[in-house]
């Protein structure tokens, strides 16, 4: 017989279920020993804890409107709960993380028209009194491995974490692509996993980028190391498709 940890009176999950329900679906996928009922339980547990984050993640989104327009900044802010099949896959790619520590089930997004404007609304977000974010991740100052770029901000609401990202319009446009490229060859390219050859292009691709947003010519050195790169990308994804 199972045995399931109790909740609080009002029925809020604890971190004692979060987590035993994260451990339970890595213990499944990874094929150990887990009977139905437990799973079962667990993607439960999971349902539960996203649900959860529902409403802290609108009050973030109306807190990054609003300054977004403080700031005086032209307006394109969304927000998305991950979808239970993402929330899996991070739990095996991530085995030593506690689900209850997840920091972007919830997420909302503003996409600027310059630097300048991420960097004002990114200060703005940082005098915000007792929403102050608990992390700040600068990826335009030191870009990921895979060459994404963005500002991502971790906020609490309700007790429950929710996370900001800020991007211009050439850094979102990069990160579509990437994205849509991940599925199509399901690795997580973003977080640079993934073949080399298509890798290599996409970070090329993304310094590139980097240095025209900051009104820099790009170099022939680079232009040549893309042009050679995207060859040997496109070839790679040409014959996957075939």
């Amino acid at each position: 017989m199972r045995s399931e940890t109790p909740g609080h009176a009002d029925g809020e999950l604890t971190k004692a279920q979060v987590n035993k329900a994260g451990r339970t679906i890595r213990g499944k996928m990874r094929g150990e020993p887990v009977s139905q009922d437990d799973f079962q339980w667990a993607l439960g547990m999971l349902r539960k804890f996203r649900a959860a984050h529902r409403i802290p993640l609108t009050k973030a989104t109306m807190g990054l409107r609003s300054a977004v327009v403080a700031q005086g900044c032209r307006m394109e802010v969304t927000q998305r709960l991950k979808r239970a099949t993402t929330i899996l896959d991070k739990l095996v790619r991530e085995p030593t993380m506690a689900f209850s520590t997840m920091q972007d089930i919830g997420g909302c997004r503003a996409v600027l028209g310059t630097l300048d404007e991420v960097r004002q609304v990114q200060q703005r977000l940082m005098k915000r009194g007792g929403r102050f974010p608990e992390r700040i991740y600068d990826y335009i100052s030191t870009p990921r491995e895979s060459g994404y770029r963005g500002v991502h901000a971790i906020v609490q609401y309700d007790n429950r974490k929710i996370e900001i990202q800020l991007r211009t319009r050439v850094m979102h446009e990069w990160a579509i692509y990437v994205e849509l490229l991940s599925a199509q060859l399901q690795f997580d390219l973003k977080g640079a996993q993934g073949p080399r050859e298509v890798l290599e292009w996409l970070e090329a691709v993304s310094r590139a980028m980097a240095l025209e947003e900051k009104g820099i010519v790009v170099d022939r050195a680079l232009v040549d190391q893309i042009s050679e790169l995207r060859e040997t990308g496109t070839t790679y994804l040409e014959g996957e498709e075939g």
